[in-house]
């Protein structure tokens, strides 16, 4: 019952969380006339009710060249195409804007999330990263609860290779870069304008 009742009302603020950052993209987008974007990570579809919400809000203001992973990906409502996140297929500038929301903490070590931010800044004009806040109590993409501070719960769940504090998301960013979020935020975003 209790686990019910967890599960319900972090599954809420995850729509809540999730619905908050589609707003400031789509904003953002708006604010500074932003039509052709890239998707990092993201595929076409989700089964939980708090899966891609911010790719789909996209829609509404920006088209969407296409979207890539890693591993083959359900095509859908774009193009789908499969490619490393640290070694882009894509030329440089090749779009306004390059969205990656809740990847970074999935590729690797800091070298790789180095490249990662590296190469979506090549690609895009602009470009969005988001990612979870390692210290907010609920980890967004499991809903557990503080677990996820426990080194035996993150060794288990090699997907997560490093989740990130807003100091270490920092660090990964161009000085440019507008970093969002408070450190005890659930969420990190940051974005990156041309220099």
């Amino acid at each position: 019952m209790l686990r019910r009742l967890v599960r319900r009302v972090t599954l809420a603020f995850s729509i809540y969380n999730r619905r908050r950052k589609a707003e400031f993209i789509k904003s953002y987008l708006r604010e500074h006339a932003l039509s052709s974007a890239i998707l990092s990570g993201a595929s076409a579809r989700g089964s939980e009710p708090n899966e891609m919400i911010v790719e789909r809000a996209l829609l509404d203001v920006a088209s969407i060249v296409c979207a890539f992973d890693i591993v083959h990906r359900q095509p859908g409502s774009w193009p789908f195409v499969v490619a490393d996140g640290c070694h882009l297929p894509f030329r440089d500038r090749a779009v306004d804007v390059m969205i990656s929301n809740a990847v970074i903490e999935h590729v690797g070590g800091v070298v790789d999330q180095e490249r990662f931010v590296a190469e979506h800044v090549r690609v895009g004009r602009h470009c969005i990263i988001t990612t979870p806040n390692r210290w907010f109590p609920v980890e967004s993409h499991t809903s557990a609860v503080l677990r996820h501070w426990s080194t035996g719960w993150r060794d288990s769940r090699p997907e997560f290779t490093r989740l990130l504090s807003r100091r270490e998301f920092a660090r990964l960013l161009p000085p440019h870069a507008r970093l969002h979020g408070r450190p005890w935020s659930a969420t990190f975003l940051a974005v990156v304008p041309p220099s």
